[in-house]
């Protein structure tokens, strides 16, 4: 039979990756750009607003699990809007905090609200609707989170920079919020089965299974060795990422000049997107587990070389190839669940991943902070996370290739 003369998922992914494009932008990569606004506005100390950054990723990381029951049973869109309200609100009400615990209350809507739109319901859906090019249909979405950094970030910090908090009201930054409504409403559909299709756009030939009910169920999968080890070296590779990220500008400004640590900031988001693109288009022709081991050594060969690197030149080659394993690292993490587990209980077993990455995500900056101040500076911080890195790929050796899972387990 002929395939569908338009296959429905490119269109997922359009309203995808613009959701994750208002995350990122307004969020995730403007976290420091708030923090800077919010103590210039209410006088609290940079460590009381450091605070509510942390609860935005434990707000964040234990809302995932509610997310991933509520699109596990009920259409995805309404969790989607929901959570983009949830912010538009947490955005209006930024400007009217005057104390600490109303602005760590906005934060924890602001995690809400992110995890209701982000890597749980879009990984989810990617993974609903391709299949064979599930890598390449992740790398795509994903793009929305470094376009978001590269774009709308700037922007809200230049406005902020020139009006204060009060410019959080403008009504552009409510237009473009509030845009993934009518987005979400009109191309986010649940599954390729509920538009009479099949993953990738295949042709109904009547023998085709439904990819959704097949997999382990979330306790099975909990319980396995593959979700312990390959959720530990998660955990590892992002505490060395996210820390590295948080440090490259001091960094770079140690080892070279000003503008070359400028310069690494942009050069590791355009790497990450670059990197991710090209992996993404040929991904689902390669070794799935052989590729993230080897990312996780080039990581860790890449951190170990940075903890020795001098001069402008050393600084940038090193920063864009860390950019170019920052982008995979990140887009591998949902596909090793679906190669292990399947997609039959898929949101629920990614928002248990996504709460125990966080704790990467969270102790990152403050291993290498801790390290610089009294262990020896970012010499032996990112010899340190050059460990974890190795460690993670250890780890994931340990847990074995994905496809054997539901095999051996």
């Amino acid at each position: 039979m002929k395939r569908p003369s338009f296959f429905f998922g490119w269109l997922v992914l359009v309203a995808i990756g613009y959701s994750l494009f208002i995350g990122a932008g307004m969020i995730f990569y403007a976290m420091s750009v708030l923090l800077e606004t919010i103590v210039a506005a209410t006088g609290f100390s940079v460590a009381q607003i450091s605070g509510a950054n942390t609860l935005f990723l434990v707000a964040a990381g234990f809302a995932g699990i509610g997310v991933g029951e509520l699109i596990s049973r009920y259409d995805v869109r309404y969790c989607v809007v929901i959570g983009t309200l949830v912010i538009a609100g947490a955005y209006g009400l930024l400007p009217m905090v005057s104390t600490l615990p109303e602005i760590y209350g906005v934060y924890v809507l602001l995690g809400i609200g992110y995890s209701m739109t982000a890597l749980v319901p879009a990984t989810t859906l990617v993974a609903r609707w391709f299949v064979r090019r599930r890598a390449l249909g992740l790398a795509l979405t994903q793009s929305g989170l470094s376009l978001g950094g590269v774009l709308l970030t700037p922007a809200l910090a230049q406005m902020l920079k020139t009006g204060g908090i009060d410019m959080l009201h403008s009504g552009w930054v409510f237009w473009v919020i509030l845009a993934n409504v009518p987005l979400t409403l009109a191309f986010l559909r649940p599954s390729p089965q509920a538009m009479g299709q099949l993953p990738d756009g295949d042709a109904h030939d009547g023998q085709s299974e439904d990819t959704m009910t097949e997999g382990l169920s979330a306790s099975e999968a909990l319980r396995s060795r593959f979700f312990r080890w390959s959720a530990s070296a998660s955990i590892l590779a992002l505490m060395a990422q996210v820390g590295t990220i948080a440090h490259v500008f001091k960094w770079g400004l140690e080892r070279a000049d000003a503008e070359t640590a400028a310069i690494t900031i942009a050069s590791v988001a355009f790497c990450s997107l670059v990197g991710r693109l090209i992996c993404g288009a040929v991904l689902d022709r390669l070794n799935l587990f052989k590729f993230v081991l080897s990312v996780y050594l080039l990581q860790a060969a890449t951190l170990f070389a940075m903890s020795m690197a001098q001069g402008e030149l050393a600084v940038l080659a090193m920063t864009m190839v860390f950019g170019f394993t920052v982008g995979n690292i990140l887009m591998v993490q949902p596909l090793l669940v679906a190669a292990a587990f399947g997609l039959r209980d898929f949101p629920r077993i990614l928002s248990y991943q996504q709460l125990i990455m966080n704790f990467g995500v969270a102790s990152g900056p403050i291993a290498i902070g801790v390290i610089y101040d009294f262990g020896g500076g970012y010499g032996n911080a990112f010899v340190f996370v050059s460990l974890c890195s190795l460690a993670a790929f250890g780890a994931l050796w340990i847990a074995r290739a994905p496809e054997l899972v539901r095999r051996a387990d």
